[in-house]
C-alpha cells in the first residue's frame, strides 16, 4: 500500500466513463499503456456493469476499515 508520511493509506479520486465517482487506493491504479491484454479484457468502463453502488460503498468501507 502507498502510505502519507504519518502511515495512512493515500486514496485518490477517479471517475468512470459514466461519471461516476470512486475513492481508490492509489497503489491499486495502472497505467492502462502498461496493462496486459488479459488485464485490458477484464477492464469494465463503469463499476456500474460489475457492482450495484451498495456493493461499491460495502467494498470501499471495507478497504478503509483495513487501515
Amino acid at each position: 500500500m502507498v502510505r502519507s508520511k504519518d502511515g495512512s493509506t493515500l486514496y485518490v479520486r477517479v471517475h468512470d466513463k459514466t461519471g461516476k465517482e470512486y475513492i481508490c487506493p492509489l497503489d491499486a491504479l495502472k497505467d492502462p499503456n502498461d496493462c496486459t491484454e488479459e488485464e485490458l479484457k477484464n477492464c469494465l468502463d463503469s463499476a456500474g456493469e460489475a457492482f450495484t453502488d451498495d456493493e461499491v460503498r460495502a467494498i470501499i468501507m471495507s478497504e478503509i476499515r483495513k487501515d
